[in-house]
């Protein structure tokens, strides 16, 4: 049951971040934060939800061509390691060693450029955000479904 609540989450945050990209970002701005919020107020400790919504401001702010970061750090590839490293952010609550283990993991994934696997229409399922994404989806599960 554990693999398929992991399995659920990473594959659920993975394509909210895909369709946030390309379609509605209020999907990848709100349904990410709310997945991990919603999984932890059905769960036994109610208080690991909160951190969840801090997500918001940071899946607000974007790493794209029109985000401040680009004004700021001038190249792309550093803009995705420290948007990355700013997405753990919220980790922190869940203790220093996983913070770090999450943030090293996430400027490492959203450094990651790939191109598109397969094309459905006009949606794009695409390598990077299967790795973004799915990286971020693993975290939010592994603080979920795992005790301290």
């Amino acid at each position: 049951m554990k693999k398929l609540k992991y399995l659920f989450t990473i594959v659920s945050t993975m394509f909210m971040g895909m369709f946030g990209g390309q379609k509605k970002k209020g999907v990848r701005r709100f349904g990410i934060p709310g997945l991990g919020f919603i999984l932890n107020i059905f769960s036994k400790n109610k208080k690991k939800a909160f951190p969840f919504l801090l997500l918001i401001p940071i899946l607000c702010m974007g790493y794209g061509t029109d985000s401040f970061l680009l004004d700021i750090f001038k190249f792309d590839w550093l803009v995705r390691i420290v948007y990355g490293a700013t997405l753990s952010l919220p980790f922190l609550f869940f203790g220093f060693k996983r913070w770090t283990l999450t943030m090293l993991t996430l400027a490492i994934a959203f450094s990651v450029r790939a191109g598109n696997l397969i094309t459905f229409g006009t949606f794009d399922i695409l390598i990077e955000d299967m790795v973004r994404y799915g990286a971020l989806g693993f975290w939010i599960a592994y603080n979920s479904f795992e005790k301290k």
